[in-house]
């Protein structure tokens, strides 16, 4: 009986408060030239104005809080950032004569010891988030975010994400890193 009571609870909890999985709003964000839409429900994709997909970003939104994304005014690039509980991560495609690619900012390129340095943040990083801004032009958008530390010491920063024109290689996930790059961190 006490057993069927919590079962009971929890799934009335879950029901209610919507814990078992996390929400997202299907959104469909079209380039600027319209050709493409990057359509945000089950998955992330690139679609082209036919409505078949050119391109997964992510195929499983499954954790995720929050999706934010961008295109670039020339409709080459799009970025997007995937946030979850207690990080963002940052993808793009990208397009050329060969077709669309995907690509990945690594973790280790946000300078976390120097952000609180800068602060005057001590303790381990708790969470870590970000948002996207405007387009400086069409390989560079600002982007906004804040990293918590044990103590809640909050640090907001801002850097600029840059699409290089250097050939990125290819990991596991089929992503290519080193082709875009967070440039001129700082603390706002």
């Amino acid at each position: 009986m006490r057993t069927r009571l919590i079962s009971v609870l929890a799934t009335a909890l879950i029901t209610n408060f919507g814990w078992a999985e996390s929400t997202l709003e299907l959104k469909q964000i079209p380039a600027p030239d319209g050709a493409y839409v990057i359509e945000i429900s089950d998955a992330i994709r690139v679609v082209n104005s036919g409505s078949s997909s050119s391109l997964t970003l992510a195929s499983n939104l499954e954790g995720v809080h929050r999706v934010d994304a961008k295109w670039s005014p020339d409709s080459r690039r799009v970025v997007v950032v995937i946030s979850y509980a207690r990080g963002s991560g940052v993808e793009a495609a990208y397009i050329d004569e060969s077709g669309w690619h995907k690509a990945l900012q690594p973790d280790t390129d946000l300078p976390t010891d120097e952000l609180a340095r800068q602060a005057g943040a001590t303790g381990r990083l708790v969470s870590q988030s970000c948002r996207l801004g405007d387009w400086l032009d069409s390989r560079r958008i600002r982007v906004t975010g804040e990293l918590i530390f044990s103590g809640q010491k909050k640090v907001p920063y801002e850097y600029t994400l840059v699409f290089t024109s250097e050939p990125g290689h290819l990991d596991r996930g089929g992503f290519e890193e080193g082709v875009i790059k967070g440039v001129e961190y700082h603390v706002r």
